[in-house]
């Protein structure tokens, strides 16, 4: 009984983590008009195409430069379904900080935690939470 407990409750794991690696595994290209921070590191603005990386927990961003980096990023749960597919940014005077990575019709999103530089920023400065939709030919869904 309790093996077969075990391989249900796998199985039952197993599909729901493939749904959402699948939805997250082929790549979105956003552009972005602003330079940012995404985890610890300073982007320039431009095109950028974010695939879920190659470890649990972090997403691949890779610039037109070819350049790729990894960006921890953990699990965003809503009650409502994204109506549209787009990145969440927090803007603190001129700079802005990754937050969040939503999924057109999806409810859970991807959430970039809050690092060293921002919190400095956060400390001196208001908040102003804003979206940049996606714009892409390979859009997740």
């Amino acid at each position: 009984m309790k093996s077969h407990l075990f391989l249900l409750t796998t199985a039952a794991a197993l599909v729901l983590s493939v749904g959402f690696a699948h939805a997250q595994s082929a790549p979105s290209t956003f552009k972005v008009p602003f330079d940012f921070v995404a985890g610890t590191t300073a982007l320039p603005a431009g095109q950028y195409h974010i695939s879920k990386g190659p470890t649990p927990g972090t997403l691949s961003f890779r610039g037109d430069d070819r350049h790729t980096i990894q960006v921890s990023a953990g699990n965003f749960e809503t009650l409502d379904a994204s109506a549209q597919t787009k990145l969440v940014f927090h803007r603190y005077g001129s700079r802005y900080f990754l937050s969040q990575l939503w999924i057109k019709g999806e409810n859970l999103g991807r959430e970039v935690p809050i690092g060293i530089q921002e919190r400095e920023m956060a400390k001196r400065n208001d908040l102003e939470s804003f979206s940049v939709i996606a714009v892409s030919t390979h859009p997740l869904q």
